[in-house]
């Protein structure tokens, strides 16, 4: 799907002011649950949220990226863990490195879409 120069602007936003603030965020949670100062349930529900909120805004714009998956496939295993009272260090800190592989994954798309942008600009400006 070609996207219009709007299209890409609108995703480059909501990349740089929601997704990736919300990257930072789940890694000081997965932190605070660490330290015992975040409940499991939280980070579920927060993680949860975001999957949901991501995997929308990218197929909206035909999107799909590699780490998306085992980013879902891990928060259902944590799911399970934090409601049968097993959550271990382990499983955050697995978390937290493929949160942070998603992030530089779509950092990656975003980066291209981002010069993509200023070339259109570029042109149109021409």
């Amino acid at each position: 799907m070609a996207m219009s120069i709007n299209d890409v602007f609108d995703l480059i936003s909501t990349y740089l002011s929601v997704l990736r603030v919300e990257h930072i965020m789940l890694a000081r949670l997965i932190l605070g649950t660490v330290k015992g100062e975040v409940n499991c349930s939280r980070l579920v529900k927060v993680l949860g949220s975001h999957i949901e909120k991501e995997n929308r805004v990218l197929s909206k714009y035909g999107i799909f990226i590699n780490s998306m998956q085992a980013l879902s496939r891990l928060y259902e295993e944590y799911y399970e863990e934090c409601i049968e009272g097993k959550a271990s260090e382990q499983s955050l800190i697995e978390l937290l490195k493929t949160i942070k592989d998603h992030d530089e994954e779509l950092a990656l798309v975003m980066g291209r879409l981002i010069n993509e942008y200023f070339t259109s600009i570029i042109n149109e400006v021409h």
